[in-house]
């Protein structure tokens, strides 16, 4: 590998408050410490040195990207690969592969595995940030789709509820929400400058509309919105979380646990039968 890749890859990233997590499975310590100090200046970085190990920590984490290596001990990077893929609760995590085999047999038996991506070493860090870096950009694609285009399928309103009756402003909340809430940039400044109020205010008036904090709201708008969408089955896991505007697909798994008591998954799979 170069020792060092250009720069620029990484400010062209967009300057999230929580950053993307990339798994990566590598059993040589030389190279793992090698790659993390290259991803770690754009993304959180978990890693593990096994296959079996990395498994259970897309699971434990659901990481936004699996990076792996392909020869190591026990579970390989083919089979830590059809076991992402072939798990629902996890087949919607982009898969990259690293190896030094570089014929072609090699190459389609990780690419029939379902990996989205290959990479021969050895391989400038550049070239793996970008390719890191164009599997999450694919992923927003339904951003535009679910955001009035053409063909597009309506959502229903999002149920929030009001228990002080104030329709009216719950009504300028709900429709604002409903306009820029899928922007992963969208802020509680940017609701209150939306509805033409101060942030105090904003955090005065939602509480005794909505009992909760302007944050949380939109958190909880976001979550309502891809429970619709997965109940609509409207794309998978991963591309429903960018749609409604969460940066990070960890996140956004473990704060619709929180609400609805089972993963993205598992509520899809049940508005199916």
């Amino acid at each position: 590998m170069n020792p060092d890749p250009d720069p620029s890859l990484a400010s062209a990233e967009p300057d999230d408050s929580i950053r993307p997590e990339v798994l990566l499975v590598e059993d040589n310590a030389d190279m793992r410490a090698c790659l993390r100090k290259h991803l770690a200046k754009t993304y959180e970085v978990l890693e593990a040195s096994r296959g079996d190990a990395g498994l259970q920590m897309v699971r434990e984490e659901m990481p936004d990207v699996v990076v792996s290596d392909i020869m190591m001990p026990g579970l390989d990077g083919y089979a830590l690969c059809g076991a992402v893929k072939s798990d629902p609760e996890t087949d919607f995590i982009p898969v990259i592969l690293l190896t030094a085999k570089t014929d072609a047999p090699s190459k389609i038996v990780g690419l029939e595995g379902g990996a989205d991506d290959y990479i021969c070493k050895p391989f400038d860090p550049a070239e793996l940030l970008l390719r890191i870096r164009n599997l999450l950009r694919a992923r927003t694609r339904l951003k535009a789709l679910y955001a009035g285009q053409p063909g597009a399928p309506s959502l229903d309103p999002t149920p929030l509820s009001t228990p002080s009756g104030d329709d009216a402003f719950a009504g300028r909340v709900r429709s604002v929400l409903d306009r820029e809430s899928q922007e992963a940039g969208f802020s509680v400044d940017a609701l209150a400058d939306s509805l033409g109020m101060s942030r105090a205010s904003l955090h005065r008036r939602v509480a005794e509309v909505f009992e909760l904090g302007p944050s949380e709201l939109i958190i909880r708008f976001r979550l309502e919105r891809a429970a619709q969408m997965l109940s609509r089955r409207a794309g998978n896991v991963g591309e429903i979380a960018f749609a409604v505007g969460f940066k990070n697909l960890a996140h956004f798994v473990k704060r619709f646990r929180g609400q609805y008591g089972q993963t993205p998954a598992t509520y899809a799979a049940s508005k199916s039968r």
